[in-house]
């Protein structure tokens, strides 16, 4: 199954500003300090919403020792083409098909949408997706179903602490491109450009840097962090851990087929977040 060419980059940090004002979505605090505005925050400050949680005053500074700025950060969307090979009503039987795919390079990845749909993998074009699904029926009697999965676009106005902010968009920064690069190495590895150990060198990279911005996360928000963030880390933990059953892979097809689970638990993961936060 393959995508686009491999980019061999590695997760910048880089602060993002200047972007365009668009409608402001989710009202949340971010830990000791930092604000995402809702929509009507361009108009008015509203209070806290209902439910979310505040620091105690032990834990708060004084007024005058916290440095606060404000940043503007887009969470760009984005329609990827999954080829999907069985849609099932129970988990158990979705599972089982999906074990099955795993071994000869699908992702064998469930998606809960009604149904449980196993996946193979997802590519950044309509062409390369129907591509190989044309491969899979010709050369392997797979017939496969074209399915979109969109991440909205979603634009944050965030004010509090610069760590606290700088933590997020570097948290935010690695999940935008980390679907990218695993599809690329992907590809590469199934077309034979990359070889294996530099295939799981790659993914140690990745997952060390996943690991390291989840530390940091929980570092800067604590345990009183508000559920968007702690979405944010948990999706950096599971993509690791996902990480680490690739590295575990005996073989290069199951190594492959690992690599495309988690680039679709990756952006499946990011769709839903920014749905979430569009509600």
């Amino acid at each position: 199954m393959r995508a686009g060419r491999l980019k061999t980059k590695r997760y910048p940090v880089r602060n993002r500003g200047g972007w365009a004002a668009l409608l402001l979505l989710a009202g949340l605090l971010l830990g000791a300090g930092a604000v995402i505005y809702g929509r009507q925050a361009w108009e008015a400050a509203l209070p806290l919403l209902p439910g979310v949680l505040q620091p105690s005053a032990a834990q708060t500074p004084a007024p005058e020792a916290v440095s606060r700025e404000e940043r503007t950060l887009t969470l760009p969307g984005h329609t990827w083409y999954a080829l999907q090979l069985g849609a099932f009503d129970s988990a158990e039987a979705a599972e089982s098909s999906a074990e099955s795919y795993r071994t000869r390079g699908a992702a064998g990845y469930i998606r809960r949408q009604g149904q449980y749909r196993v996946l193979a993998a997802a590519y950044a074009s309509r062409a390369d997706a129907q591509a190989v699904m044309t491969q899979l029926r010709n050369n392997h009697q797979i017939d496969a179903v074209l399915t979109e999965i969109t991440q909205a676009e979603v634009t944050l106005r965030l004010n509090g602490r610069p760590e606290q902010l700088t933590a997020l968009n570097d948290a935010y920064d690695a999940l935008e491109q980390m679907s990218q690069q695993l599809a690329a190495l992907s590809d590469s590895l199934d077309r034979g450009k990359t070889d294996r150990q530099t295939a799981l060198s790659a993914l140690r990279s990745q997952r060390d840097t996943l690991t390291a911005l989840k530390a940091r996360i929980d570092a800067q928000f604590g345990k009183n962090a508000p559920q968007a963030v702690k979405d944010a880390g948990d999706l950096l933990e599971s993509l690791s851990l996902s990480l680490n059953e690739a590295l575990a892979a005996q073989g290069t097809a199951v190594l492959g087929a690992r690599i495309k689970y988690a680039q679709l638990q990756c952006l499946c993961g990011m769709a839903d977040y920014t749905a979430e936060l569009s509600v």
